[in-house]
């Protein structure tokens, strides 16, 4: 028989049967399995584990997003507008125009609680949180809600029954495994890059100073002089000069000015005052010396040049005039107001111009007044260090000259009472009276010597008088400790910058440093605040710190927690 004649691949016998030699070959090309741990198996379920969600809640906004981030990824208002149905979209028609509700105080529709809890809804407090939070995560995180580890950044002072709503709506409807309760007046010296500063923020209801030293809050005051009377200020001036006739029949409810449709709104009322509102200079403007003063000397440079430009002198004859149209009065209509006049509402509001200090109550003091005040009730060494680290925050400390205006009062003030807590006639009558006295300085020069009756006397000054010897030894041992060392801004009046309590907590949280309070979800859906420890409840014994190794920030002891300054 003849042999097969033809190409050899063309074999029908090569293709079904494959040669011997490449019998262990395989017979296709194909990608090798990889086994994937379960735990790794999903880098969304990865990230979720790793995230951490910043949390600041506010009286009027939430601010969410990720830790190691500058800045928050989501602002969101509490306002009217923000509460509509999903699928509303009425507010985008052309010829919309906003309904006005029936409110008892100036921007209740618009602020998620008061101070005052009495009779407010707890339960709607969730509601709205849990809609603000959700809102956050679909459409600027873009996370789902998978449980993400959270840190809630809220006030020192946060009442406990509002804080257990919002643990209790976070917890229920996002189910974090932990959540770490941080401060923000803390959180806020951190983002200026300081371990003790003298925190002044103007809120939404009221204006907080807090004394941090060493990252602890030592000193806290408050004064209902905010944001929210600036605002009612604002709208008392623009209403009478809509309608001059408003303060004669002005009755005694509120309410009657939020029907009327020739009116203001309240959102216009505050775009006006965030666009056209300034404060005036105060007593000591040359005298201060600038480069010591405000952080950003830009800025005040730039106002005074403005304010020279415009011809502003802050009397009521200035010549300056300015324009403002308004939109939700009807019908629009505009208006004509000298520009000084725009700084009533702020001397009126956040000054108390025109009261004097003595018809004013401790919680109604004028911003100058309170952080004078908060700073003369710190001990020496505490108040050198802070009264050089003023920290201004909150919505009201945008308004331009504010933070100089403040300065420049407290300057005065320290230059009239110096640091003396006892003040008043009496005192005054005492210290010019050498009859009184008790004690004369003591006068250079040797010192006389008295005979009576033959028993000599020497008249022994007061230790306070008497000046400390010098000790060159103590006086070595500074220098070489100081060695290497910049030296400490203490002593004068300053203020400092900071990007708020949001970046403050964004940062330690990507450090991984732990907070003083964290709450578990287990333990607070099976006990709740009741099952928080106080401070006496607190083990001393297996309190002690311990060495700072591998570990050291691991709690061994799960079987409780605490609120820290909320519980």
């Amino acid at each position: 028989m003849s042999a097969p004649s033809g190409p050899a691949h063309r074999s029908v016998a090569n293709i079904r049967s494959p040669a011997a030699g490449n019998l262990g070959a395989p017979a296709s090309p194909h990608t090798p399995v990889r086994t994937i741990s379960s735990t790794f198996g999903s880098p969304s379920s990865l990230r979720a584990e790793e995230d951490i969600v910043i949390l600041e809640l506010g009286s009027r906004y939430l601010r969410a997003g990720f830790a190691g981030d500058a800045v928050p990824k989501a602002v969101i208002d509490f306002g009217p507008e923000e509460q509509r149905r999903a699928g509303d979209y009425s507010r985008w028609e052309v010829g919309y125009v906003r309904g006005r509700r029936e409110e008892k105080s100036w921007g209740e529709a618009h602020e998620l609680w008061r101070p005052d809890l009495r009779g407010l809804d707890l339960g709607l407090v969730g509601d709205k949180i849990d809609r603000a939070v959700r809102d956050a995560f679909t459409k600027c995180l873009l996370i789902d809600s998978r449980p993400r580890r959270m840190s809630l950044v809220i006030p020192s002072a946060l009442p406990l029954p509002l804080l257990s709503a919002v643990l209790d709506t976070l917890f229920t409807n996002f189910q974090p495994p932990t959540i770490s309760l941080m401060s923000a007046p803390v959180l806020t010296t951190v983002a200026a890059g300081l371990r003790s500063a003298l925190i002044v923020d103007i809120g939404w209801a009221e204006t907080v100073v807090t004394a941090v030293y060493e990252f602890r809050e030592v000193q806290c005051t408050r004064s209902v002089r905010a944001t929210k009377m600036f605002g009612e200020a604002m709208f008392k001036l623009l209403a009478d000069d809509v309608d001059p006739t408003r303060p004669k029949r002005e009755s005694a409810d509120k309410r009657a000015d939020a029907d009327r449709r020739d009116l203001p709104s309240f959102e216009e009322c505050e775009e006006i005052a965030i666009r056209m509102a300034w404060c005036k200079l105060g007593k000591r403007v040359e005298a201060r010396k600038i480069s010591r003063g405000l952080t950003p000397v830009k800025e005040e440079d730039e106002l005074k040049a403005s304010m020279r430009s415009l011809d502003i002198s802050g009397g009521p004859d200035s010549g300056s005039m300015v324009s403002i149209p308004l939109s939700s009065t009807d019908p629009p209509q505009s208006l004509l107001l000298p520009f000084s006049k725009l700084a009533e509402p702020c001397e009126s509001a956040l000054f108390a111009a025109g009261t004097l200090a003595e018809d004013l109550d401790d919680e109604e003091l004028p911003l100058h007044l309170l952080v004078y005040r908060s700073l003369l009730q710190l001990p020496v060494d505490v108040r050198s260090i802070c009264m050089s680290r003023i920290v201004f925050i909150g919505g009201g400390s945008l308004i331009p000259g504010l933070r100089k205006r403040v300065l420049d009062e407290v300057a005065s003030l320290v230059d009239e009472q110096n640091w003396d807590l006892v003040r008043g006639n009496a005192v005054d009558q005492y210290r010019s009276n050498p009859k009184l006295q008790r004690t004369k300085p003591r006068q250079p020069g040797p010192t006389e010597i008295l005979e009576e009756q033959g028993v000599m006397e020497t008249p022994t000054p007061s230790a306070a008088l008497i000046e400390q010897e010098y000790d060159p030894i103590e006086e070595q041992l500074k220098k070489e400790a100081a060695k290497g060392k910049p030296p400490v801004e203490s002593g004068h009046l300053r203020a400092v910058d900071s990007l708020g309590a949001w970046s403050g907590g964004s940062l330690l949280s990507q450090m991984k440093v732990p907070a003083i309070s964290i709450v578990e979800r287990e333990q607070w859906l099976q006990h709740g605040a009741a099952g928080a420890s106080k401070a006496t409840d607190i083990n001393v014994v297996t309190a002690h710190r311990q060495s700072m190794g591998a570990g050291a920030f691991k709690s061994g002891d799960r079987s409780s927690f605490t609120l820290g300054l909320w519980g």
